[in-house]
This record gives structure tokens, C-alpha cells and sequence, in this order.
């Protein structure tokens, strides 16, 4: 079974799992999940031992499903953090550019319209805030401003082809922004279904590990399979 088929089997319960009881991974799930891969075939072979003194033993079957659920809904998580780190890499080389045009044009804009009252008061109100959201919004608006007052930019040779700049500027810097804060939070859905898959097999192999030490208390080689 593949792992997006074994996550179908176990998206349904995954989901369920409550919100308050989701605990986050405290190592590698890579190599957490190798772990319970490796108990799952080492409690198969003490089966009856582990039934006997009371453990339902369809958690050991489910061990293996289970983890490949997990290992889709990392792949997935970790395709979008990826994609987060590369827009946010791209953001830094690209935004210092796009700060700078914005700036440019606040200056030509200021002095081009400096005796026109209502204009300026909103040139004025564009160069308020400076994160960078601002810029993003900025660019878009000194554009629509450009062009509902052209005239005052004519008169000092400003190029008018910088406002459809700006306004392609903003469109690109605004996807890019999203792409670098989208998936930051923890509430991201694909993070959050992630760190349920992970609750729900820690949960299983926990309770396993806890009656392999119990059983096999006496027995040194078989109590270390169940130690994570």
C-alpha cells in the first residue's frame, strides 16, 4: 500500500484528533518514524507475549499504516516549507529593489506634486509605514495616483511607463510576500494535519513501548526494542 493510500485509510481519524491533545514532534519525524517502523516488526514477533498481558494488538498492525500516513503528511508539510523558505529567500534578494523603486518614486511624486494640495496630502499618507506590506500596498497606489494625475509627471520628465512598473511590482511582491508568510504559522492545515498523524502514532507506539517494558523486564535484549 502506498503512503497516500495508507493516509486515505486514516485521514478521517487523523482529523479527529482533538486540537488540545496534538503534541508537536520532538525529534526528526523521519527518524521517528523509522523507529515505530522497526517496533512495529519487533512487537509482531512478541505478539502473543504482549496479548497476553493485555495489550489489544491491533495497535502493533496499525503501527505500519499508521507511519506511512505520517510519512505522507510530511512529505506534504515539508513541499510547502520548502516552497516557504525559497519565496522567502527570493523576498530578500528581490525586496531591497522594490524598496528602492518604491522610495524613487515617493520622491518624484512629493516634488511633482508639491503644489497641489489634495495630492499631496495623499503622497503624504503613501509614505506613512514602512514594513513590508507598505511597500507592497505603496507601489500600487503611487501607480492608480500617477495615473488619475499624470499631468505634474509630464512636467518633470518623469517616465510614465514607471507607473505600470509599479503596479506589476506590486502584483509580484504581493504573491511573493504571501508565498514567504503563508505556511509561517503554526495553524497552517497541513502542518496542523501533520502534527495530528504524529500525536496519533505516538500515542500507539507509546502505549506498545510501555507494555514491551513490562513484560520484558527481565529480559535485557528484548526490553531495548522498547526504548525509543
Amino acid at each position: 500500500m502506498s503512503y497516500s493510500e495508507d493516509f486515505e485509510q486514516w485521514k478521517e481519524v487523523i482529523e479527529n484528533v482533538p486540537a488540545k491533545d496534538v503534541k508537536l514532534p520532538n525529534l526528526p519525524v523521519d527518524d521517528f518514524v523509522a523507529s515505530t517502523e522497526t517496533l512495529a516488526v519487533d512487537a509482531n514477533e512478541d505478539r502473543d507475549a504482549l496479548a497476553a498481558a493485555g495489550l489489544d494488538v491491533t495497535l502493533i498492525d496499525e503501527l505500519t499504516p499508521m507511519s506511512g500516513a505520517l510519512r505522507y503528511c510530511q512529505a506534504n508539510w515539508m513541499s510547502i516549507f520548502r516552497a516557504r523558505e525559497e519565496a522567502q529567500n527570493q523576498w530578500k534578494e528581490q525586496s531591497p529593489g522594490a524598496f528602492e523603486f518604491r522610495d524613487e518614486l515617493l520622491h518624484n511624486f512629493s516634488f511633482a506634486y508639491r503644489n497641489i494640495g489634495d495630492v499631496k496630502k495623499k503622497v503624504m499618507r503613501i509614505r506613512e509605514g514602512g514594513s513590508n506590506a507598505d511597500m507592497v500596498q505603496d507601489l500600487l497606489e503611487l501607480a492608480v495616483l500617477g495615473e488619475k494625475y499624470p499631468a505634474p509627471l509630464t512636467a518633470i520628465n518623469f517616465d510614465l511607463e514607471k507607473l505600470a512598473q509599479s503596479r506589476a511590482l506590486s502584483h509580484s511582491m504581493s504573491e511573493l510576500l504571501a508565498a514567504s508568510n503563508g505556511a509561517a504559522g503554526e495553524g497552517n492545515d497541513v502542518k496542523v494535519l501533520r502534527d495530528k498523524a504524529y500525536t496519533l502514532l505516538a500515542d500507539k507506539a507509546r502505549i506498545i513501548r510501555e507494555y514491551g517494558q513490562y513484560v520484558f523486564w527481565k529480559d535485557e535484549n528484548k526490553l531495548k526494542r522498547y526504548y525509543a
